[in-house]
């Protein structure tokens, strides 16, 4: 074969190459994403998503693996930050009591519909394997390589502390170095969302620090108006806007912004302004929540002791109506209640909830007087004082 035959041959084969990468590429349904891998160390049968519907309901999707591979395609209409369970009994934190839900023991990534993501690593005592394929999911990798190790390491020191005995002079040491595995994990996080305006998993970090009360609202307002405007449309953008916006409009003293729901059990629309000429206790609870379920005989008693001078509103989150109904129902816990919905009906966001149970004492003005994160009797020591 001549020379200029070989280049003409070479030349018809890396373009049918790209021809064959773009059809696979575009394999992936435009309303759906398909992310795989093939992983050392991944020797479990399947790993397990967890999948909320449009009603709350959850279920379980299975991701078979053959050999340390997988492919899994679903259906997808915005972006999601996604993790998958991956059954491997090594990288679970198993206590007496329980297991540790570590985030360094999840597949974690950010999908979108059309997205094709790839995980490449492996598995040890946790899962150092990261995604590519989408410049968000490029970043993703690269701070989750620097903290899952360090994020393993804590937890695992931490069940090594559940062994001790009380009083083993061992358990400062360990309680020690848990702490400054912690709060190098949290340098890097915030480290890396001031450092990464652009970065849809920059986005989505700071969301997650605000969750987790790991970044002050000052610091979270700071690096979300650093953010780059191109990015408004990003699903975790918007959720961080309302939250950022739930900040100043829920400090002590500032009246609570007026909002509407249908999500009541008798579907009728509540508006709040209704509840002024009362104190309010506004309380953001579910089902699912130890805490919060601990504690509502206590509103009830309260409901009941200041019934001419007080009004409760529940906020549930994280349970489908059904699941919440039936649990008033059972416990005769009939004060109003009203459920945090998505995008403009996100209460959680509007009012910066950053943990559950967390509740709001409003005067009858409709102005904040307190808000309290967790359980405690400090809100029912101020219902006493202001309503007595």
């Amino acid at each position: 074969m001549t020379i200029k035959n070989i280049l003409k041959s070479s030349v018809f084969l890396i373009a049918l190459t790209l021809f064959v990468s773009c059809n696979e590429e575009a394999k992936v349904p435009a309303d759906s994403f398909t992310v795989s891998g093939t992983i050392k160390g991944l020797d479990t049968k399947y790993m397990s998503r967890s999948v909320t519907d449009s009603s709350g309901k959850r279920s379980t999707d299975s991701i078979f693996v053959e050999n340390g591979k997988f492919s899994y395609t679903a259906k997808i209409n915005k972006a999601e930050h996604i993790i998958f369970w991956p059954n491997v009994e090594r990288t679970i934190k198993r206590t007496e009591r329980g297991y540790y839900p570590a985030k360094s023991s999840q597949f974690a990534f950010l999908a979108k519909p059309g997205d094709n993501i790839v995980f490449n690593g492996d598995v040890s005592d946790f899962i150092n394997a990261y995604p590519s394929g989408t410049k968000g999911n490029d970043d993703l990798a690269k701070i989750n390589s620097k903290v899952f190790p360090l994020m393993n390491a804590s937890v695992n020191y931490l069940l090594k502390k559940n062994q001790l005995e009380k009083g083993d002079p061992w358990i400062k040491i360990v309680t020690d170095s848990i702490t400054k595995l912690d709060k190098e994990v949290v340098r890097l996080k915030t480290e890396f969302v001031q450092n990464n305006p652009t970065s849809e998993a920059a986005v989505w970090y700071l969301s997650d620090m605000m969750v987790r009360s790991q970044i002050s609202n000052e610091d979270a307002v700071t690096a979300f108006n650093k953010f780059d405007k191109n990015l408004k449309d990003f699903t975790y953008y918007k959720e961080l806007a309302s939250r950022i916006k739930g900040i100043e409009s829920t400090l002590i003293g500032k009246t609570v912004p007026d909002f509407t729901s249908n999500k009541t059990i008798d579907g009728k629309d509540f508006t709040f302004s209704s509840l002024q000429g009362k104190y309010v206790l506004i309380d953001f609870w579910g089902v699912w929540c130890g805490p919060c379920v601990a504690e509502m005989p206590t509103v009830k008693k309260y409901a009941d002791k200041y019934s001419d001078k007080l009004t409760i509103l529940g906020i549930n989150t994280g349970d489908t109506k059904e699941k919440m109904v039936n649990f008033l129902k059972k416990n005769d816990y009939n004060w109003q209640q009203i459920m945090s919905g998505k995008d403009t009906d996100n209460l959680v966001l509007k009012f910066n909830v950053a943990g559950f149970p967390t509740k709001f004492i409003i005067d009858p003005e409709g102005k904040i007087i307190q808000r309290y994160l967790g359980s405690g009797e400090k809100a029912f020591n101020k219902l006493d004082e202001l309503l007595k």
